[in-house]
């Protein structure tokens, strides 16, 4: 199952840790983090880079998809047990324009995308599909096995 994040309220993704644990989560994430999720993504859009300062331990994306448009910005984040940031973070940008599938079955953590421009469709190894665009957020738990991309799209792979 691929879950939007924007449509997830805190409690309802506590739930789904709490209730998946390390099937949601991964082994590691699991036994790091216990039942709660460890990152924090945010995505905002500003006219001035300048106003704009990344926090400490933050990885952070910088996107200006139309010149004189302003600026996507996307920061992700690992909280520790402490709510401190820290920066054990893989991150790609993938740009695509066909289709392409991403093998997640030697991956035992949870993956986050944030779409930075355009649309596509998820679908996972299962056939579960979900529409996909910039300024939104998707998870994958750790049981994903591999996710096709269907449609025009530039966006972040994360995971701890």
């Amino acid at each position: 199952m691929i879950y939007k994040l924007n449509d997830l309220s805190r409690q309802q993704l506590s739930l789904l840790v709490h209730s998946q644990k390390a099937a949601f989560l991964g082994h590691d994430s699991y036994r790091r983090f216990g039942a709660r999720f460890p990152l924090h993504v945010k995505v905002t859009h500003s006219l001035n880079a300048q106003a704009f300062t990344p926090g400490q331990g933050v990885f952070c994306y910088v996107h200006r998809p139309v010149i004189g448009s302003g600026l996507v910005i996307a920061e992700v984040s690992v909280l520790t047990a402490t709510n401190e940031p820290t920066t054990a973070l893989t991150t790609a940008v993938y740009d695509l324009n066909d289709p392409m599938t991403i093998d997640y079955s030697g991956l035992d953590a949870f993956v986050i995308f944030v779409g930075l421009e355009g649309s596509c469709e998820l679908t996972d190894n299962q056939g579960h599909t979900i529409a996909f665009r910039e300024g939104e957020s998707a998870l994958i738990p750790a049981t994903t096995k591999a996710i096709k991309i269907e449609g025009t799209i530039k966006f972040l792979e994360t995971y701890v």
